[in-house]
């Protein structure tokens, strides 16, 4: 999964709720993981969290069961706390918040 980095969706809400960095920074994260040769499931799981003014990052999945995390010095945005999903149905990705779903 997330073979592709061509067609790459998001949600409304996603677009007027997530600043570009963190969009950016989300996919960035996925894209390293692909390029390191990790296997990837059809859903990442983003929790996002403010530690000491930083963007604190865990990053989940499923299957293989998967979790990392990051601290984060974002540039442009406050940092948030929030969970988003990016899902991948074989031909699209989509960002989007759960509530969204």
């Amino acid at each position: 999964m997330f073979e592709s980095t061509g067609k790459r969706y998001m949600t409304r809400a996603i677009a007027d709720e997530l600043h570009i960095e963190i969009q950016l920074l989300l996919w960035h994260l996925i894209d390293e993981l692909k390029s390191q040769g990790s296997k990837l499931d059809y859903l990442q799981v983003f929790e996002l969290s403010v530690l000491d003014g930083k963007q604190m990052i865990v990053h989940r999945q499923e299957v293989p069961e998967r979790e990392q995390k990051w601290s984060i010095t974002l540039k442009s945005t406050n940092p948030i706390t929030e969970k988003v999903w990016c899902i991948d149905d074989g031909k699209n990705q989509m960002m989007l918040f759960p509530s969204d779903y």
